[in-house]
């Protein structure tokens, strides 16, 4: 199958469906609810229910939406479309798309090891596979979902033992809520910015729960609080004067200029995305013929999958590095 790359998403002409495109499209395949995935309200929109509750929220206007879940496959225009477990946030899906006896692997945003909510994500064998390299690095290596735990308990304790407030920067959907339920599970009470709150009740529909955690009103009301808030947000505290400590969690941690860049005294590497590891074991055990890199570090990524043998192609629409090293919606 032909498939284009191009700057407003990738193209399959063939049976005229489009990968997480930047514009309005006909048919659009959306692999999950990020901002930088989920950017145009299409004609017909087709992704995983949890994926099109969050789309909807976005885009309240929204028609047409084709719910497909995890497993379930789709006759579409002479394909057969079986979204599986990307393991990035709720309903985030790789698309394996079956045509003329070829099977192509779209992972969208992705991680192996299992997140701290949600389900893990499972290796769809494929002839050819269009992979996302965000930290397609050999620098980048993450916590474990344990390893995440106790670090962010540990820091909002020793906050609290300095009688300072302990502030999370995180990403508004996704690592806002795996935070926050860590936080609610060791009982500490935690404040939520309504970027983050807005988007509790998809998880708490599918049975996750946050015990405790109050609506954060303002900065006068978190004495003996933690506070999940987005990035942006750190502004207002510092002009506040209050006393307070921030922690980045982010695989952008991982950098060394994580605490300058982000403005924060802790950092945790732990990341909804898959690190250099995991993205040279996923192309292990789904063994392609073929791989495209589109998003992050398509091109030194690409250059370490040839030298081990694998034919690899660096793609830089729709998703170029300039885009991976920001955090969407942030």
């Amino acid at each position: 199958m032909r498939i284009e790359f191009t700057p407003a998403g990738i193209y399959l002409p063939a049976i005229g469906l489009w990968l997480d495109p930047a514009e309005q499209r006909d048919a659009a395949w959306i692999s999950h609810a990020h901002g930088d995935h989920a950017r145009a309200l299409h004609r017909t929109a087709i992704a995983t229910p949890e994926t099109l509750e969050a789309y909807a929220i976005r885009f309240p206007e929204a028609e047409n939406l084709r719910a497909l879940a995890f497993g379930e496959s789709l006759e579409f225009r002479g394909a057969r479309l079986t979204p599986f477990p990307a393991g990035h946030i709720p309903g985030a899906a790789q698309l394996l798309i079956e045509f003329e006896g070829e099977r192509i692997v779209y992972t969208g945003d992705f991680k192996l090891r299992t997140p701290l909510l949600g389900p893990q994500a499972v290796t769809v064998p494929c002839d050819r596979l269009i992979m996302e390299s965000t930290f397609g690095l050999p620098i980048f290596h993450f916590l474990s979902r344990e390893e995440a735990r106790e670090r962010i308990c540990a820091f909002a304790r020793e906050c609290f033992d300095w009688n300072l407030t302990p502030v999370f920067l995180v990403h508004p959907l996704g690592r806002g809520q795996e935070v926050l339920h860590v936080l609610c599970e060791a009982g500490i009470p935690t404040a939520v910015h309504g970027a983050v709150a807005r988007f509790l009740p998809l998880y708490e529909s599918r049975g996750t729960g946050f015990p405790g955690w109050t609506p954060y009103e303002s900065l006068d009301t978190l004495n003996g609080k933690a506070l999940v808030a987005v990035h942006g947000f750190r502004r207002r505290i510092e002009a506040s004067g209050r006393n307070f400590r921030t922690a980045y969690v982010s695989g952008w941690a991982a950098l060394d200029n994580a605490r300058a860049r982000a403005g924060a005294e802790e950092l945790i590497p732990y990341s909804d995305h898959a690190d250099f590891n995991e993205l040279l074991s996923f192309v292990e055990a789904a063994a392609p013929r073929e791989i495209d890199i589109v998003h992050g570090y398509a091109e030194p990524f690409a250059r370490i999958l040839n030298s081990r043998g694998w034919k690899a192609r660096a793609q830089t629409a729709p998703f170029g590095r300039a885009a991976a090293i920001r955090e969407a919606d942030e």
